[in-house]
């Protein structure tokens, strides 16, 4: 191996099977052509042509052929010289394009593939060049696939031992090329010196100081292979006190001096350099053939203006408007109340929201099992909200689990949370119930009507999904029987998988459901930007950059579901958003309204129903909500002043009834009569900053340094074979400069306790700018153009004019 002078380097490989080894550098593998397993410490995966993973520093792993001919190229990422960038030794990635979606992978792919173009022009300029882009590759690296040390660690995912041991050896790698003592670790975890050490001797086979040694002769040898070092300045380097104490580490290891050594490699290094020369003649005749077959490689530089779209009016299909079906609203309770019903009702009307989704049905105080065993309940309070529902032309979306009650400033920190606890403890006691309730609901809506609502139960952990016999079958079971013997049209399904975050648990928890006799009428899943990652038996959440995110996750579980065969009707995502957070201002701004049109635009044919989390502000009303915006993540403000996102999702509700054509930034429709609708959006993306922060601490006034560019785009689309005269179009657009309610509060310098007069005047404001203008068309083709600020929305209705 070639001394490393740069922060990265590549080559190319034949070699069908390497064997377990492992080395300080990172290296990404990339498959080039052929097939090859790889195995990281005790995981497998599967890579395939186009495929690339990266493995982390120290990582025992091996690699062996599975298919055609093997062509790899093999990236070496300086591991020094990025700890210096980054300042920390606790470098942790998780990139894997074979067994991941992430909008990031496509780019790195194209930065690999300019890196494999210059395989022949590696000196002078070329080198300067070929930096660049190693630079550029490292970027996207750090910004979207690391493992942070303030990422989450969730110990109780894994066991606690293992996370200890991950700690001890964040510690010791961080630190070894200091005077390090036990005591110092023992203060830093809590622990005493004498539990500590024999800890440590119990599950690594070494004292601390032995171990500590290992670590520092495990650098130390790369410096002696790698570098022209002195063994002092080795010695001194790698944390070891003198050079004579470095000798005799070394003499205990290898049974030779650190100068004997490094002169015994080199000559071997040199003798195999010639015996290898044949094969490395094949590799690069192997290499030739590949770079002559050409790769592909993208604009280094991407256009802000995109191509024109095209569409023919005579060419549609039925749009389905799966992100309209289903709004969060909390509780049952939340229905009694008369902002939430008016705030309800206007969602209805704007947006046309067909189901409510609700919870904790069953709560304590309406619930009693009576000293003779028998249950009293009193459904009235239940009967009021769905009475609400019903009477307003709404329809019921009940989620029948026991829902936390939480007010959430991040993933895995809550402002508050209370569990809300399961009340049946039996399986009789939940069956009784159940059966009282389902005939409750039948003999007051009639059979009609309870025959078009969805029951749904969440995979609360207490209920033990992952256990093929765990509680949480038997409660569905019992629900399920409870309402089908009533009327089979009944629809009950579960299970509230989350996306990203379940993802090491999809073939258990399908496996366990397919193995019971009773399966869901419907699949839900949760979709928020969050992915849990696994190494080392210790479980990290992380949020995740990839503005794809829901697609992307979801590609990956319907992947799932059609190798287990087990495909429901009907998939539903119950729960959505960019953030599980109530207190991100994000929330409030019109990068969410972007963010919405575009998820809502690459759901289209994806799942059958969506539920964006959700709709008011009101869910979580604390002593910290006296501002105008507080971070929650409703479409109306507890004033029930309407936000970009209200605003995403009421463009939306213009769009016509069938499908023209969509883009990565549009929808196109029509109703076949000379109407025509477009939705667009500039939605951006978050770079890294985004998560170098806690959610709830992020400014305001600091959100458009969180995305990558904040770019205008120009668009451009064309109608094709439409009616030939005049048409009207008019515009309405929320950007940051017109009708965002986050935007208009700055304009107040964000004040407080605002008067009622001041909350109206925002109510007025916050709404879309609307323009119009007449179009004439005489070839048949309706051309329209326009020109998008970042973060902003737009809805463009066009009505031919007779």
């Amino acid at each position: 191996m070639d001394i490393m002078h740069e922060v990265m380097d590549f080559d190319f490989d034949t070699r069908k099977v390497q064997e377990t080894h492992f080395h300080q550098n990172l290296e990404i593998i990339y498959v080039l052509d052929g097939a090859a397993e790889i195995q990281i410490e005790t995981e497998k995966y599967e890579l395939k042509k186009g495929e690339f993973l990266l493995v982390n520093a120290n990582k025992r792993h091996s690699l062996a052929e599975t298919e055609g001919e093997l062509l790899i190229a093999a990236f070496r990422i300086n591991f020094t010289k990025l700890a210096e960038y980054l300042g920390t030794n606790q470098i942790l990635f998780w990139c894997n394009s074979g067994a991941d979606k992430n909008e990031a992978y496509e780019p790195l792919k194209q930065v690999l593939n300019r890196i494999l173009n210059r395989f022949y022009d590696r000196e002078n300029e070329g080198a300067l060049y070929l930096n660049s882009i190693y630079y550029e590759a490292l970027y996207l690296l750090t910004s979207y696939f690391r493992i942070k040390a303030d990422d989450s660690r969730l110990k109780g995912k894994g066991s606690p031992d293992n996370s200890r041991v991950f700690e001890i050896q964040n510690y010791v790698q961080a630190n070894y090329q200091k005077q390090i003592s036990l005591n110092d670790l023992a203060k830093k975890l809590y622990l005493s010196n004498a539990y500590l050490s024999k800890y440590i001797k119990k599950r690594f086979g070494l004292s601390f100081l032995e171990y500590v040694n290992n670590i520092r002769l495990f650098h130390a040898v790369d410096d002696l292979l790698y570098t022209e070092k002195k063994i002092t300045r080795i010695a001194l380097d790698n944390g070891f006190p003198t050079t004579a104490s470095f000798n005799k580490a070394f003499r205990d290891v290898y049974n030779m001096t650190p100068s004997a050594y490094r002169s015994n490699i080199r000559k071997e290094q040199a003798e195999e350099q010639k015996e290898d020369s044949g094969a490395r003649e094949a590799v690069e005749e192997r290499v030739k053939q590949y770079l002559a077959g050409g790769i592909s490689v993208q604009d280094d530089v991407a256009t802000k203006n995109r191509e024109l779209f095209a569409v023919d009016a005579n060419k549609t299909v039925p749009l389905s408007k799966n992100w309209s079906r289903i709004i969060n609203i909390g509780k049952i309770d939340a229905l009694l109340d008369s902002d939430m019903q008016q705030q309800l009702l206007m969602m209805k009307e704007e947006i046309g929201f067909s189901y409510v989704r609700i919870w904790n049905i069953f709560v304590q105080d309406m619930y009693d099992e009576g000293e003779d065993g028998n249950w009293r309940y009193n459904f009235s309070r239940v009967d009021r909200g769905l009475d609400f529902l019903v009477d307003n032309g709404l329809k019921p979306y009940i989620e029948l689990s026991f829902k936390p009650m939480d007010v959430s400033y991040s993933i895995n920190s809550a402002m508050t949370s209370k569990d809300n606890e399961i009340i049946f403890h039996d399986r009789e006691s939940y069956q009784k119930v159940m059966h009282d309730f389902a005939s409750h609901l039948i003999n007051r809506y009639g059979m009609d009507v309870v025959e078009t609502w969805y029951f749904e139960l969440w995979k609360d952990d207490r209920l033990n999904m992952q256990d093929e016999n765990g509680w949480y079958f038997d409660c569905f079971e019992i629900g399920y029987h409870a309402l089908k013997r009533i009327s089979e049209k009944i629809k009950v399904g579960g299970a509230g998988i989350a996306l990203g975050y379940d993802t090491h648990q999809y073939h258990r928890l399908i496996r366990n459901w397919k193995k019971r006799q009773v399966h869901p009428d419907f699949l839900t899943v949760y979709s928020y930007s969050y992915l849990l990652l696994q190494q080392d038996g210790v479980y990290f959440g992380k949020r995740s950059l990839d503005s794809n995110f829901t697609k992307n996750q979801l590609d990956i579980f319907k992947e799932v579901l059609k190798e287990e065969e087990f495909e429901p009707a009907e998939l539903h995502i119950t729960e959505w958003n960019f953030t599980i957070s109530n207190r991100n201002c994000i929330n409030d701004s019109c990068a969410q309204g972007a963010y919405v049109m575009k998820t809502c635009i690459e759901s289209v044919g994806n799942v059958d129903m969506m539920g964006f989390w959700h709709g008011s502000d009101l869910h979580s009303e604390f002593y910290d909500t006296d501002g105008v915006l507080y971070g929650e993540s409703g479409l109306l403000s507890r004033d029930g002043i309407k936000k970009p996102s209200f605003y995403a999702f009421h463009f939306l509700h213009f769009l016509q009834s069938d499908l023209l054509g969509k883009t990565e930034n549009a929808l196109l429709s029509t109703n076949g009569r000379g109407n025509y609708t477009i939705v667009c959006h500039n939605c951006k993306q978050l770079n890294y900053r985004y998560t170098m922060k806690e959610e709830k601490d992020i400014d305001v006034k600091d959100i458009g340094e969180l995305y990558e560019d904040l770019d205008a785009i120009h668009l451009k689309f064309e109608i094709r074979n439409v009616e030939n005269g005049d048409y009207i179009m008019r515009s309405f657009y929320v950007n940051p400069e017109n009708g965002s309610v986050q935007e208009l509060w700055r304009d107040m310098e964000y004040l407080r306790d605002l008067s009622k007069g001041e909350i109206e005047y925002l109510r007025r404001n916050a709404t879309p700018k609307v323009e119009m203008r007449k179009i004439h068309v005489e070839d048949g083709i309706l051309r329209v153009e326009t020109k998008l600020l970042a973060h902003e929305i737009r809805a463009l209705d066009i009505h031919y004019q007779y």
